[in-house]
C-alpha cells in the first residue's frame, strides 16, 4: 500500500535520475510512466523497464520534472496546452524555480518541490537495500490544497525511499545550499583536489597505482567514515598523523584568503550571477572540454587499469 494519494505518477525524462525515482515508485505500487520527448534515446530505456510512454496527462496525479534543470521552461511552455490546470508538478531540484520565477510565470499548475540528497545511483540502492537516505520539500509553490499537498509529499517521500526528512525548506534555500556545495566542495573541491595531490606524488614518484589508492580511492572510505561516526568520531577514528596531519593542514589552507574565495563563489550564486554565467556558457562544449582533461589525465587512466580489481566490472544497463 502506498502511502500517498496519488496512485499514477507520469515521469517527465528518463534520464538517471527518472529512471531511479520510476523504479523506486513503481516498486512501491505506484502506476508509473513516462513522457519523452519524440526520437528520444531513452525509449530503448523505457521499453526494457516496461514503463508506458504516454502524450497527455490527462489520467497523471502528478508530474515529475526529471529532465535537466536548464530545460524545464521549455518544456512548461511547449507542453503547456497538455498540462491540465492545478497539476503538481514536482521538482527534484529548485534551481530552474528560483532562476525563472517559475511560480509566476506559470501559476495554473501546483509548483512542489521533494529533492533526495543522492545522486541516482544511490538514490535506487538506497532503495534496494534498505538504507539512509535524506531529502528536502517545499510546498511554497502551491495554488490550492497545501495541506494536502504536504501530505502526498511525504507519503512519495517514503515510498521513494527516504529515511531522514523530508524537511521542509524554501525553493531558494535547496537552491543555494546545493549550488555553494555542489562548488565549494562535492564537484568543484573534492575530485581537484583528489587530482592536485596524485599529481604531486606522481611528481614525486610514487607509483601511480599507489598514488590512485591513496588520493582518489579512499575519499569513499573517509566519506563513509564521515557520514557514519559523524565530526566527533571520525576525529576519533583516525591515526595519530592523520590526526596532526588534519589539523596542520587545517590551519596551513584554510587560512583569510580560502575563506574569501569560498565567500566570492557564494555571493556569485545569492546574487544570481551564477545562473547568467551558466547561460552564457556552451554547455555541451563545456562537458565535451572537461571530459577531454580527464580522460587524457593520467589519474583516469590509472583507475580505467584499477576499476574492475576495486569496483568490479560495470554492470550492463540498458
Amino acid at each position: 500500500m502506498t502511502h500517498s494519494a496519488w496512485s499514477h505518477i507520469t515521469v517527465i525524462g528518463l534520464g538517471s535520475q527518472g529512471l531511479a525515482w520510476a523504479q523506486n515508485l513503481r516498486d512501491s505500487g505506484y502506476q508509473c510512466s513516462c513522457f519523452l520527448r519524440a526520437n528520444s534515446t531513452s525509449e530503448k530505456r523505457a521499453k526494457a523497464h516496461g514503463l508506458n510512454q504516454v502524450r497527455n496527462f490527462e489520467k497523471s496525479d502528478v508530474l515529475l520534472l526529471l529532465i535537466p534543470d536548464h530545460a524545464h521552461i521549455k518544456f512548461l511552455k511547449e507542453n503547456e496546452n497538455l498540462i491540465p490546470k492545478g497539476m503538481p508538478i514536482l521538482y527534484a531540484h529548485g534551481a530552474s524555480l528560483v532562476e525563472h520565477d517559475t511560480l509566476c510565470a506559470f501559476p495554473q499548475w501546483n509548483h512542489l518541490l521533494l529533492a533526495p540528497k543522492a545522486i541516482a545511483s544511490e538514490l535506487r540502492e538506497a532503495f534496494l537495500k534498505g538504507t539512509g537516505l535524506g531529502a528536502v520539500y517545499s510546498v511554497e509553490g502551491a495554488i490550492n490544497n497545501k495541506s494536502e499537498l504536504r501530505s502526498n509529499i511525504l507519503g512519495l517521500a517514503k515510498d521513494l525511499g527516504i529515511t531522514a526528512g523530508p524537511y521542509e525548506v524554501t525553493f531558494e534555500q535547496e537552491t543555494r545550499a546545493d549550488l555553494l556545495s555542489e562548488q565549494t566542495l562535492l564537484c568543484g573541491l573534492i575530485p581537484y583536489a583528489a587530482k592536485n595531490c596524485f599529481d604531486i606524488l606522481i611528481e614525486e614518484g610514487i607509483p601511480a597505482e599507489l598514488a590512485y589508492l591513496e588520493a582518489w580511492h579512499e575519499v569513499k572510505l573517509i566519506a563513509n567514515a564521515m557520514s557514519q561516526a559523524g565530526p566527533k568520531g571520525l576525529f576519533e577514528l583516525i591515526s595519530p598523523h592523520a590526526l596532526v596531519g588534519a589539523q596542520i593542514a587545517s590551519q596551513t589552507l584554510f587560512d583569510k584568503e580560502y575563506h574569501k574565495a569560498i565567500k566570492s563563489l557564494q555571493s556569485n550564486i545569492w546574487s544570481g550571477e551564477f545562473f547568467k554565467q551558466v547561460n552564457e556558457r556552451d554547455l555541451d562544449q563545456e562537458r565535451k572540454s572537461a571530459l577531454e582533461n580527464w580522460q587524457n589525465s593520467l589519474l583516469q587512466k590509472t583507475f580505467e587499469k584499477m576499476k574492475d580489481d576495486l569496483i568490479g566490472p560495470k554492470k550492463d544497463e540498458t
